[in-house]
């Protein structure tokens, strides 16, 4: 099986895109993102190249954008490009150079993502890539989950590419006679994952020759045994957390201290609220003897009252709401980004993130919040009313997630979907709807 198989055939065992979707590319001009766009031109999909320049590497930095825009010509795509002050953001914002530049460029691929109506970002990284991250992760200290490295599917993000070393990927541009550049930065020894590519991997791999495959390997095992324990603990939560409303849970001190291994599993349990490993080792060793002690994470707070751990939500000013004025509008809640439009095309589209709304019975200005407590609908398909709470139930929605669903709320009050979970029947197109109101939830 040639590269190119390969390729469509670990598009499809990891369910990372379908033929119809459109796939932004992110194309620096180096080897990897070369090869990957000249992959999915083959195979027959919908592209757009994006390139970023970050004004770091002087005449090399719009050589590499000229050679990106010249792929994007000879493959007839679109393409998009932009530049950023790099050092400047870092030095305002008080992180690394790299740190800024990765902050930078996703925002900008996203946003080119939305824009102009792309399903997903890929990214070029590598089996090597992957086992660099996994090998950063061990030596900077990294949960179980930093094990996996990186997954080949997170949200809108796709890396279509870790099924190669980086030996296939010179290969096949080598016998395609791809052109590409090379970034002088990457034989520098004085950034971290470089150091871990040309000093460590090479000692490893005397003792390994095929040490990427192997490691692959691994991280596929790392995966599945996360998955497993991901579940175990989710089981373990839904019995230890009682809750008493939307903003607090009780959990038994008693029950907690019979946990074995216990920091591990506490660590687990309460990793999904923000608390690091130092404050929960701080409870564990408080939690029998300081009644009233309080322990924080930058989103919650427990405490110990009467046998009992209090967890509670960081108190805020109000609960964030964003709206939506008229149709064609677009608006951001919390990590989720909504697209609006109104149309006379009655054809009802099948994906779970889009919901379509008879528009006469749309009240302008909409809004999208949180759940509260006393929010109720009539689910599609369904006959009555059922509360939110009731439906996240049946969603098997973790209890510490609630308030992360967006509820998206007609002028009227009336709240007409849970997204991207249930839209309300009252507000279905019917034979009788002129025009649709489309709402599509990322």
């Amino acid at each position: 099986m040639n590269v190119q198989e390969r390729f469509i055939q670990y598009l499809q065992e990891q369910a990372l895109c379908q033929p119809h979707e459109r796939i932004l590319l992110a194309v620096s001009g180096g080897k990897d993102s070369v090869l990957m766009a000249h992959l999915f031109a083959r195979a027959g999909y919908a592209i757009g190249i994006a390139h970023c320049n970050f004004r770091l590497r002087g005449e090399a930095a719009d050589a590499d954008e000229a050679l990106v825009y010249l792929l994007a010509k000879t493959l007839r795509v679109p393409f998009y490009a932009t530049a950023f002050e790099t050092e400047a953001h870092a030095q305002q914002t008080g992180v690394s150079i790299q740190m800024a530049a990765r902050k930078l460029r996703y925002e900008w691929f996203e946003a080119i993502r939305v824009t102009q109506g792309y399903d997903y970002i890929a990214v070029a990284q590598h089996q090597n890539d992957n086992m660099e991250t996994l090998l950063l992760n061990l030596v900077r200290g990294t949960g179980l989950a930093g094990l996996r490295g990186i997954q080949p599917k997170r949200n809108r993000i796709i890396r279509p590419l870790l099924f190669l070393s980086s030996e296939e990927v010179q290969a096949y541009v080598h016998a395609e006679g791809l052109e590409y550049r090379d970034d002088a930065s990457n034989y520098s020894t004085k950034y971290a994952r470089n150091k871990i590519r040309l000093e460590v991997v090479p000692k490893l791999k005397e003792l390994n020759p095929v040490l990427e495959y192997t490691f692959a390997e691994n991280m596929v095992r790392f995966t599945d045994a996360y998955t497993v324990l991901q579940a175990y603990v989710e089981e373990l939560r839904n019995g230890l957390f009682t809750e008493f409303s939307d903003k607090e849970w009780h959990i038994s001190v008693a029950k907690l201290m019979d946990l074995q291994p216990r920091r591990f599993l506490l660590y687990e349990l309460f990793k999904p609220f923000g608390f690091t490993e130092p404050v929960l080792s701080d409870l564990e060793g408080a939690i029998r003897n300081v009644p009233g002690k309080q322990f924080r994470s930058p989103s919650h707070v427990l405490y110990l009252n009467r046998g009992e751990l209090v967890l509670k939500p960081m108190e805020t000013e109000e609960d964030m709401v964003a709206t939506i004025e008229r149709p064609g509008n677009g608006a951001q809640w919390d990590e989720y980004r909504f697209e609006s439009s109104l149309s006379t095309d009655r054809a009802v589209m099948g994906e779970s993130h889009i919901a379509q709304f008879d528009a006469d019975k749309i009240t302008f200005p909409i809004q999208i919040r949180a759940w509260q407590e006393a929010d109720v609908f009539y689910p599609l398909g369904m006959s009555g009313k059922k509360k939110l709470s009731d439906l996240f139930v049946s969603l098997k929605i973790p209890v510490y997630q609630k308030r992360s669903v967006p509820v998206v709320v007609n002028g009227n009050g009336d709240i007409i979907w849970v997204a991207p979970h249930r839209m309300d029947d009252r507000y279905k197109i019917t034979g009788k709807t002129k025009k649709v109101f489309t709402l599509a939830c990322f």
